[in-house]
């Protein structure tokens, strides 16, 4: 029996490492110097250099233990993958801000396993040779905001003529009720839209969500937060 058993033990360790070495050179490609070149982009902004609320609202919706995971959060992730193994489909959530910038840039959007346990080898590369300021600076210019808007500084400039760059005098800057609204559409860029907000009472709802969010997570003050909040519409 201890033979059967340590045989058996013996195969285990060799899938898991056949397995581990087939992901490796399937993501090996994946180069990483394409996340400082985003920083030609020409609507790039830092988030060292935005209102600290702006990159919050999207750590608020996405990513809540951004700063405490070291690209996976293998709490959310393990729900995932037990429901992809079940379902035979990576369709549930649980990436991280840094696994959804991995598929943002090297990998497509097909809901398979596959995909998935890529996602998150390509995510811990990304958390090796970048910091967590400089990962959520390249997640924000890759997000879709609709409208062929691909970077959170030209969604600001294009829905609100405002700014995210706290250093850039040209513009009014960025709002916590406008960074919630940004936040809150990615999800369903064809369905909500930025210049509808006044009028899209699902929007406004999805939004006072997300300034829950960031209130609850200490992300903004109470008087951000009442100030956020009273500038959503209200219904009769």
């Amino acid at each position: 029996m201890k033979k059967i058993g340590c045989g058996l033990l013996i195969v285990i360790i060799v899938l898991v490492l056949a397995v581990s070495g087939f992901f490796y050179f399937k993501t090996a490609s994946a180069d990483m110097n394409d996340i400082k070149s985003l920083q030609a982009n020409r609507y790039y902004v830092s988030a060292e250099n935005m209102p600290n609320y702006a990159p919050a609202a999207f750590i608020a919706v996405e990513d809540k233990r951004f700063y405490r995971h070291d690209g996976i959060d293998w709490k959310g992730t393990g729900r995932s993958i037990g429901i992809a193994l079940k379902n035979q489909s990576a369709s549930q959530g649980g990436s991280t801000i840094t696994q959804q910038l991995a598929k943002n840039l090297y990998l497509s959007s097909e809901k398979t396993l596959s995909r998935k346990i890529s996602e998150m080898m390509i995510a811990k590369r990304i958390e090796n040779n970048y910091s967590k300021s400089e990962i959520i600076s390249a997640y924000l210019t890759t997000i879709y905001f609709g409208n062929d808007i691909y970077n959170i500084e030209e969604a600001a400039n294009t829905y609100f003529g405002t700014t995210t760059d706290a250093s850039y005098t040209g513009m009014p800057q960025i709002t916590v009720l406008q960074s919630a609204i940004l936040a809150s559409t990615i999800n369903a860029p064809s369905t909500y839209h930025p210049d509808q907000f006044q009028t899209d009472t699902a929007l406004q709802a999805r939004t006072r969500s997300t300034l829950d969010k960031m209130h609850d997570q200490s992300l903004i003050t109470d008087e951000q937060y009442n100030e956020a909040i009273a500038g959503i519409p209200t219904t009769n």
